[in-house]
């Protein structure tokens, strides 16, 4: 019960860093480009975030 309820919390809490980052990397995307280098860190940033998300809903 204990866990679950911990999973929920962070799942929640990771989809808002997700779209706080996806966010984020659109803007600079339209300033910068969207191969540009920071762009691409922030990508990258989301891709981890994506997989702590990915391995939290797993063990639900």
């Amino acid at each position: 019960m204990q866990r679950y309820r911990y999973n929920s919390t962070l799942r929640k809490a990771l989809l808002v860093d997700i779209e706080a980052a996806r966010e984020l990397m659109i803007k600079v995307g339209l300033e910068e480009g969207f191969t540009s280098r920071d762009t691409i860190i922030i990508s990258q940033f989301i891709d981890q975030l994506l997989n702590q998300l990915e391995k939290i809903t797993s063990t639900d």
